[in-house]
C-alpha cells in the first residue's frame, strides 16, 4: 500500500528519484544544493512504497495568494498507477487548506493533459508565461 505523507525526505531516499527524471542532466546539482532546494519548499507530498520513496511534488508559496508546483515526479515502474495524480491532488489540498487558491504550475507538453485531468488548464495564447534562460 502506498502512503503518502507530506514530509521533505531524506536526501538519500530523494537523489535516486531525482535523478529518474533526467532533469540533473540540465541542473547539474549535488545533494547538497538539491536538498537545500527542497527544504525551502512551502508545501511537499512524499509518496512511499514499503519504506521506498517512489513520488514527490512541492510547492512554494507567499501562503496568501500565490503557489507554484514543482517537481511532481514518479519513478518509472510506478507511473500511470494514480501516484502522480494523488501527489498533485495532495500538494493542490495543501495550497487550499491556507485559502491560496491562484496555483500555477509549469508543465512539458507532453504531461499537459495529465494536468488537464487534474483540474488545471493551459493559459490562453496570450498569457503565455515566460521563463529566464540564460546564455548557454
Amino acid at each position: 500500500m502506498i502512503e503518502y505523507i507530506n514530509d521533505i525526505p531524506k536526501i538519500d531516499d530523494y537523489w535516486p528519484l531525482f535523478l529518474s527524471t533526467g532533469w540533473n542532466d540540465r541542473y547539474c546539482l549535488n545533494k547538497a544544493c538539491l536538498e537545500q532546494a527542497i527544504s525551502n519548499s512551502t508545501f511537499t507530498v512524499s509518496a512511499y512504497d514499503d519504506g521506498k520513496l517512489i513520488g514527490f511534488a512541492r510547492a512554494l508559496s507567499d501562503g496568501v495568494m500565490y503557489a507554484a508546483i514543482y517537481d511532481v515526479m514518479v519513478l518509472p515502474e510506478y507511473q500511470n498507477k494514480g501516484v502522480g495524480s494523488q501527489l498533485v491532488s495532495n500538494i493542490t489540498e495543501q495550497c487550499k487548506g491556507v485559502s491560496v487558491n491562484t496555483i500555477h504550475l509549469f508543465a512539458a507538453e507532453e504531461t499537459k493533459s495529465f494536468y488537464h485531468r487534474q483540474g488545471y488548464v493551459s493559459w490562453p495564447s496570450d498569457r503565455l508565461g515566460m521563463q529566464y534562460k540564460p546564455d548557454d
